[in-house]
């Protein structure tokens, strides 16, 4: 296949994900903790980054695509079009007390594509999830059961300009559009009437945007040896949109509902997502060895939700990872296998309330992966095995213990150049 024949189809596979995203992330998360505020919120990193722990930002690769640094897409050539994209499979098991439960799901992960407008200048287009809202478990009220149910997922849609600035220092803007719909819902039904329940629907429709600001320092030791520091500053945003609150009787007969709330609310003064601060630093020996770490603070405390500030922690997340090619250049496939490994800890933003007060939601996650090289072309299939265990303290609540597999293919070609040999 020629280059812009191979460009093309790659556009139109691009088309085609991007209009199915939206519906497959609607139920690709099962998690009790996603009732709380936006849901679960993605680690927004896509293809090796996703192997090594989420670090990035301060990576830097001509190879692959880096959006949690947009500084870092000056590192493409001029000759180089770069498209990525993801889907995984997700095994969750969850313990409280001695009730257990096991849930699969699979999802599109993300898309991008990056290529270079510029000597010194790169854009990246892309799409991927900000939050996920997933659950469904029952419980018991006086007198009657509940039914908490939750749905739907937040997407964010971007475009990004990384530019070469003087020696070793870029700088990169990200514009992010929000956009998409959670849903939360909880049915009463009473032990002395069971043909009647109370229904209750808090719908979030977002509709908004977002920056991310960039920047990248590489210090070239010597020929093999680069040192990289990067930081990255998202502004606090009240959050724009539209709330739906309704609320009926529910017969489970007939199942009908005789609605006596229906309202609609404007979001801007009730809602708003933090400011985010991420440092990071990363070594690279040969362009074969790079170890890397990353610190990320959001400021939730500062977030409204429901126009209350009570609902969240400031969300705390320290991160390493690692990535190795034996050889540059070899016929032999394991020594030009990229072999990855990543760990990563934090303090997820939730307030999880129960009957002893509040609790904090930690997460703790173990990566490890490989970019296998594809044969013939510079294209590689990234391959994620991720661990996660969520759990509360001080109070142990829900245990979580997920299992991803993710699964991603990098296109590496190249970009307005036309062969000679025909």
């Amino acid at each position: 296949m020629s280059t812009h024949k191979s460009v093309l189809y790659t556009f139109f596979i691009a088309a085609l994900f991007i209009g199915t995203l939206p519906l497959h992330a609607q139920s690709n998360i099962d998690s009790p903790y996603s009732r709380y505020g936006y849901g679960t919120l993605d680690n927004h990193t896509i293809g090796a980054s996703r192997s090594m722990g989420g670090i990035g930002y301060a990576i830097q690769s001509g190879k692959q695509i880096n959006i949690k640094n947009p500084a870092s897409y000056a590192a493409i050539d001029t000759l180089t079009f770069l498209c990525d994209f993801g889907v995984s499979l997700q095994f969750d098991y969850m313990k409280e007390g001695s009730l257990k439960e096991h849930r699969t799901n699979w999802s599109f992960e993300y898309f991008a594509l990056q290529f270079p407008l510029a000597r010194w200048l790169a854009t990246s287009i892309g799409v991927l999830p900000f939050s996920t809202v997933g659950y469904d478990y029952t419980g018991g009220i006086k007198n009657g059961t509940v039914r908490q149910t939750g749905e739907g997922s937040i997407n964010q849609a971007y475009i990004g300009l990384g530019a070469y600035l003087f020696k070793g220092f870029t700088l990169g803007v990200n514009v992010n559009y929000l956009f998409g719909e959670i849903t939360n819902s909880s049915t009463s039904i009473s032990n002395i009437d069971a043909t009647n329940a109370t229904v209750f629907d808090n719908t979030l429709n977002i509709s908004d945007y977002r920056i991310d600001i960039g920047l990248q320092y590489a210090i070239r030791i010597n020929e093999k040896n680069r040192l990289t520091l990067g930081a990255v500053y998202t502004p606090s945003k009240k959050l724009l949109g539209k709330g739906y609150i309704s609320g009926g009787n529910y017969n489970t007969s007939s199942g009908n509902t005789s609605y006596f709330q229906n309202d609609t609310i404007k979001l801007k003064n009730g809602y708003s997502l933090p400011a985010s601060y991420g440092v990071g630093i990363s070594y690279t020996y040969d362009e074969r060895l790079t170890i890397g770490a990353d610190f990320t603070f959001q400021s939730w405390s500062k977030s409204k939700f429901e126009n209350s500030t009570s609902y969240f922690n400031n969300y705390l997340n320290a991160a390493i990872g690692a990535e190795f090619l034996p050889q540059t250049y070899s016929n032999k496939f394991f020594q030009s296998v990229r072999y990855r490994a990543g760990l990563s800890v934090g303090r997820s933003y939730p307030l999880v309330k129960s009957s002893t007060g509040n609790n904090d939601l930690w997460e703790t996650g173990v990566t490890l992966g490989a970019g296998i090289p594809m044969k013939r072309n510079k294209s590689i299939i990234n391959i994620t095995f991720g661990y996660t265990n969520r759990r509360t303290t001080p109070t142990r609540l829900v245990t979580e213990n997920e299992f991803k597999i993710s699964v991603g293919l990098t296109f590496n070609e190249m970009w307005f150049y036309k062969s000679r040999l025909h």
